[in-house]
């Protein structure tokens, strides 16, 4: 139970983070926000080194995975980020609810984990409930795909689901080859510096408004929610397979459909959260395929 539990309070986090977003950090380009994220998370983790002693592990062999993290983060997060911001959480949440399913292949090469059948059955119910979020007229399952992608929100949320997906099964390898501390702090601090980096040449004026104290707040509060929830499905990634923990995780759709309509009256609320709910029945039943 102990990875079901981390990866359920993973959950929360992003929700959350995804409302931070797009309440606060709409005139923020996605590229800062990602550097803050990754170079909070950096310090957060140096900190826990420095305060607990820890042994730091080298990446050694390991070190194509991290590379491999640097460039994952860096896609996933601007997608996310972007979608978020400019589109509808209650949107955003549920599509990434699909991630699980881009894990599955790319877990079986680096663990050699598949599912159980009733694991499968779970993916399944992700996938329908991403195709039942249209909330347009149009007839059948395939009309309501091609609504649901005319919508950039859309896009950028699947584009993120599909690089978690493998995201989620490298954190896994690493993760189990370094200890999380060790290999979280590699992978933020590269990923903060080739964002960084990229940001200063892209959006230098962006990387400077992100010091005024408005801005900073967000992007330093979404760091710290970022870095908490990131831990602990990094943990619970050396606990179970990665397409369950990334599963679980997409319980996050609920809490954003509800934050959604709560806070910026998102519309469509019933339709979006039966999407949401199956994402969670899919969840419930990888739990049980355990």
């Amino acid at each position: 139970m102990t990875w079901f539990l981390l990866s359920l309070a993973a959950a929360l986090t992003q929700a959350v983070q995804f409302a931070v977003v797009k309440g606060r950090a709409r005139a923020i380009p996605p590229l800062v926000i990602v550097t803050w994220t990754q170079t909070v998370a950096c310090g957060a983790w140096i900190v826990y080194f420095g305060v607990t002693g820890h042994p730091f592990t080298t990446p050694g062999a390991v070190w194509p995975a991290v590379a491999a993290a640097w460039v994952l983060v860096l896609g996933m997060s601007g997608l996310l980020a972007r979608a978020s911001a400019r589109g509808d959480i209650s949107i955003v949440g549920p599509i990434l609810a699909l991630s699980p399913l881009f894990t599955v292949a790319p877990d079986a090469v680096l663990s050699g984990t598949w599912p159980s059948a009733l694991g499968w059955v779970g993916l399944v119910l992700s996938l329908t409930g991403t195709v039942s979020l249209s909330g347009t007229a149009t007839a059948g399952p395939f009309g309501r795909v091609r609504a649901l992608l005319a919508r950039r929100d859309a896009l950028d949320a699947l584009g993120a689901a599909f690089l978690l997906g493998f995201l989620a099964a490298v954190d896994r390898y690493g993760a189990r080859h370094l200890g999380t501390p060790s290999y979280l702090v590699v992978t933020h601090g590269g990923s903060g510096l080739l964002t960084g980096a990229i940001a200063l040449i892209t959006t230098p004026r962006g990387l400077a408004e992100s010091w005024t104290p408005r801005n900073l707040v967000t992007v330093l509060a979404h760091g710290l929610l970022g870095v908490t929830g990131t831990g602990m499905q990094t943990s619970a990634l050396t606990m179970a397979p990665a397409a369950y923990v990334n599963a679980i995780r997409r319980v996050s759709a609920v809490v954003a459909v509800v934050l959604g309509r709560a806070l910026f009256g998102e519309p469509d609320l019933a339709r979006r959260l039966v999407a949401a709910l199956l994402a969670c029945a899919g969840a419930a039943c990888l739990l049980l395929a355990r």
